[in-house]
């Protein structure tokens, strides 16, 4: 039975061709060996696992080569490639600098470089992990990498470029390592898959591919990792069951309860993620991906964008034309809050669940206004037309000058008998009327109102109420002391530096006096008028915040003093006058 090797040392690339994802390299390094341009020292910079090292010892390989091929394949045959083979090569030299940093390895280093190469060409020097050598170490170093031998080539390989100094990158021609695209990662996997006989499902590898986050050596392991719990049939759900990666669906499902606005099933639904083991930063992260992949797939333009398996293309083109876009991206801004609020939250699970109503209260549709009692219209019908009943004689109308009144009319004297010329004279006559009384409340006159900006749209008009003084004392002096029990003094001295004032209905005052307390209330003011609004029962409440000018009274001169101590005692300038002091 033959040893197990894992699959990203047995597969690994032995040529510039078989290197994944690293095309623009490759082809400037085989140029430059066809051209016979090679530089004497190389940097290689990029993420983890993504072929650094490999393409180091690649092209040490080839340049070394007494029998290159016209594809720039070694030969295998010649004394360079057989001693490379068999893992003692003379010509080519692994340094690790993470191991061997100090002053000491690099004198060392210096020295082999000054001797000629016994088999082949050029000697080449692999220092790997170069940004862990010390400062003095990269010092000794810096002229043996500008004026090497002709026969000397170094090649240098970092995870992290900012740690290497200027005057090093300076001599080195640089080669940025992309991480390796998910469909590049995929068809490589599932080419190994088929050489293992391992059955796999494109999802699944789809699936590894994304963990792996940019670099094969990563996918490679996982991949390892996976066989070894399914055997020779790898499904996607075996990969989400052991990755801890949500299914899809979880997905799919939840975004149509927020198309519909449907906060329960929403809710139920987080819980069954929850439920399952899956965390729920995990969840949010998830479900931003999803909203993106689902904005991308709105526009044809942006399709090559999805980075999703062939089959869930079409079901994310079918679900992209029922979600408006404006709804994904405010969604995006909201789970984007959620996630930079998760880890400082001390509810996180009720976090992430107002987020989520939030995110359906974005597409639920508009509640119809409550119909009017037919209590409350009748009432008013009433009030609008009083019943009244007159007991006398209907009275004469009043001139159209004079308004009408229920109980007082004016009525003509009767005319005297025989007496034509008379012009009677008018009088007020006092009428006897009946009213039928009508149950109605008195009316009041309606509450000042306030526009509250919220979150979810526009203003809302909330009516205002007096505050009282003192419990507003009460509940801002309970709340600088919360602070200062959870060791926030530097907030507790800025809330208890002044009293707050109450300026009218709904509307209250702090004053503060520099930028320090500025930014602290400007920090703590959310939760502080959240906090506010609820214990003084005021959801109208605003918190106005004014910074004072502070005026620093100037430093008294000896003179001043004097003046001010003889305006207290006018014995003192008759005592100046005599001695003949001076103030100066």
């Amino acid at each position: 039975m033959e040893p197990f090797v894992v699959s990203a040392r047995k597969y690994r690339p032995e040529t510039f061709d078989t290197v994944v994802g690293q095309e623009a390299v490759t082809v400037t390094l085989k140029n430059a060996i066809r051209s016979k341009h090679l530089a004497s020292a190389f940097l290689f910079t990029g993420p983890r696992g993504v072929g650094k090292t490999t393409c180091a010892r690649i092209l040490a390989r080839t340049i070394n080569c007494e029998n290159l091929h016209e594809d720039l394949t070694t030969c295998g045959e010649c004394a360079p490639c057989k001693t490379f083979l068999e893992g003692h090569s003379l010509s080519i030299f692994e340094l690790d600098a993470a191991s061997n940093n100090s002053v000491d390895n690099i004198r060392d280093l210096i020295l082999q470089v000054s001797i000629a190469p016994q088999v082949g060409t050029k000697k080449v020097y692999i220092i790997d992990e170069v940004h862990m050598l010390s400062p003095a170490a990269f010092n000794a170093f810096l002229k043996t990498l500008e004026e090497p031998p002709p026969y000397a080539i170094f090649i240098l390989a970092t995870t992290e470029k900012h740690k290497i100094l200027p005057t090093i990158l300076s001599r080195c021609q640089v080669f940025d390592f992309r991480r390796i695209q998910v469909a590049d990662i995929t068809r490589h996997l599932a080419s190994i898959a088929h050489k293992e006989g391992i059955e796999a499902e494109a999802r699944a590898l789809h699936v590894i591919a994304q963990k792996a986050d940019g670099g094969l050596r990563d996918a490679l392991s996982i991949f390892d990792q996976l066989v070894s719990f399914a055997g020779n049939r790898l499904t996607y759900a075996d990969v989400v069951k052991n990755l801890n990666v949500l299914d899809h669906e979880h997905y799919f499902s939840l975004t149509d309860h927020i198309v519909k606005g449907d906060v329960p099933a929403a809710l139920v639904e987080y819980n069954t993620i929850l439920a399952n083991g899956f965390d729920g930063h995990l969840f949010v992260t998830g479900l931003a991906r999803h909203f993106r992949d689902l904005l991308v797939s709105q526009d044809p333009r942006t399709l090559p964008l999805l980075e999703v398996s062939e089959d869930l293309v079409a079901r994310y083109g079918q679900q992209a034309q029922s979600v408006t876009r404006e709804l994904l991206i405010r969604g995006l801004d909201r789970l984007a809050q959620c996630d930079a609020q998760y880890k400082q939250s001390k509810e996180p699970r009720l976090l992430v669940e107002l987020t989520l109503m939030q995110l359906c209260r974005l597409n639920a549709p508009a509640e119809p206004a409550a119909p009017r009692m037919a209590s409350e219209t009748a009432a008013t019908s009433e009030k609008k037309s009083p019943d009244l009943s007159v007991a006398l004689p209907k009275p004469a109308p009043a001139p159209p000058s004079a308004p009408a009144s229920p109980a007082l009319s004016m009525a003509a004297e009767p005319k005297p008998v025989g007496d034509e010329g008379y012009t009677p004279k008018r009088r007020l006559v006092r009428e006897q009327v009946s009213i039928k009384p009508v149950a109605a409340a008195p009316a009041t006159p309606a509450a000042p109102t306030a526009a509250i900006d919220t979150d979810e749209g526009p203003a809302l008009a909330l009516a205002t109420k007096a505050v009282n003084p003192a419990l507003l004392t009460r509940v801002w002096s309970a709340y600088a002391a919360a602070r200062k029990a959870e060791g926030k003094n530097s907030l507790h001295a800025t809330l208890s530096a002044h009293e707050p004032v109450v300026l009218g209905p709904s509307i209250v005052s702090f004053s503060i006096v520099n930028d320090v307390q500025e930014k602290y209330l400007r920090e703590e003011k959310p939760a502080l008028l959240s906090h506010l609004r609820r214990e003084l029962a005021d959801p109208a409440l605003q918190l106005e915040v004014k910074k004072e000018e502070v005026v620093t009274r100037p430093r008294y001169t000896k003179l001043d003093k004097f003046t001010l101590m003889a305006e207290r005692n006018p014995a003192l300038l008759k005592l100046r006058e005599e001695l003949d002091l001076d103030l100066g």
